[in-house]
């Protein structure tokens, strides 16, 4: 896993807070056995370095912290969501390239994506 990414096992979103600051936020709620999810681990670390000034992101386990999956309502693995503020401003369910992370990044980081 990449030091520039926080594990969340529990049900609160406390360590992250603790690390992001002004950041924005990316969560990845996945699953050991989710193959998409797996394949989608290398663009997440590569994207937590890029991001790392501007983003906090975290891998968020759905069977380690079901009422995280349940709060943020999370259907289907992988998910990501990113978070401005507190405020959701980007989600998308399925498998990523590292291009379209960066994209969804770069719309959430400049204000521009909506929910």
């Amino acid at each position: 896993m990449a030091e520039n990414i926080t594990v969340i096992s529990g049900e609160s979103l406390d360590p992250l807070d603790a690390v992001t600051g002004e950041r924005a936020q990316m969560l990845v709620f996945s699953a050991t056995w989710c193959g998409p999810c797996k394949a989608m681990a290398p663009a997440v670390e590569d994207i937590a370095r890029a991001y790392a000034d501007s983003v906090a992101v975290a891998k968020i386990d759905i069977e380690a912290s079901p009422a995280l999956a349940q709060q943020f309502e999370v259907r289907g693995v992988p998910t990501l969501i990113v978070r401005r503020g507190g405020q959701q401003v980007a989600r998308h369910v399925g498998g990523q390239s590292r291009t379209r992370l960066a994209m969804m990044l770069d719309e959430a980081v400049e204000g521009g994506a909506s929910a």
